[in-house]
């Protein structure tokens, strides 16, 4: 079986049709890159994954759970990162990392998220309020949940938006190190020269519809 599985997803807004029968499918380990202009629908669709909205025709399962039927089980098997970051500006690294494991049900220690925050190079920030956070620390250490949550997928929306070069490599390094552990990716972006070390399968979104594309060469496996 799939890890994900979406057939024949349709989805509107009003009259303006952005998805129409949209088929996808995943394994373990795998990454896929979504292309296409801008209002092409890859928003749309990486936030039915995440389960955000819910297609007006067509299903989704994600290791074998219908979004229809068991949605919440099947958001506590998944991360997205989007263009907002869903932080608390009030709070530290380390706080807004406890109050997402919290509205999991996940118990990591003090230490565990510690180490978390300074996988993202954000040790020397472990303690400040996130509102004086740039944009790019913002979006490292909403990237840093899969660390305690450990996804079966992982959901990203122009991930390297607001990172310079050493961000780019640090976060392929990280997402690399995801996909070895077999965990599955869908990201959009638009930019393959900075997706293409993570030796992505690409589709482009055409007139609501999936279109694949060549797949890049594979991952080296240490």
């Amino acid at each position: 079986m799939a890890r994900i599985h979406a057939e024949g997803i349709h989805y509107a807004f009003g009259r303006q049709k952005v998805l129409r029968g949209v088929d996808l499918a995943s394994a373990d380990g795998e990454c896929i890159a979504l292309y296409g202009a801008n209002g092409s629908g890859k928003s749309t669709l990486l936030t039915i994954l995440a389960t955000g909205y819910r297609p007006q025709r067509g299903s989704y399962r994600l290791d074998g759970l219908l979004a229809s039927e068991e949605g919440s089980e099947l958001r506590r098997r998944l991360v997205y990162v989007g263009h907002h970051t869903h932080l608390y500006g009030h709070l530290t690294p380390v706080e807004n990392l406890r109050f997402f494991c919290d509205l999991r049900g996940l118990r990591p220690t003090t230490e565990a998220l510690r180490e978390a925050v300074a996988a993202v190079g954000l040790a020397l920030h472990a303690e400040r309020p996130v509102r004086g956070f740039s944009a790019g620390m913002r979006k490292r250490l909403a990237l840093s949940r899969i660390l305690p949550a450990k996804p079966a997928l992982l959901l990203l929306d122009e991930p390297y938006s607001a990172l310079d070069h050493a961000g780019v490599s640090w976060l392929n390094d990280l997402l690399g190190g995801y996909l070895r552990g077999g965990g599955t990716i869908i990201l959009a972006s638009h930019d393959p020269e900075r997706v293409a070390p993570l030796s992505p399968q690409i589709r482009r979104l055409e007139e609501g519809r999936l279109i694949a594309e060549q797949t890049t060469a594979p991952r080296e496996t240490p």
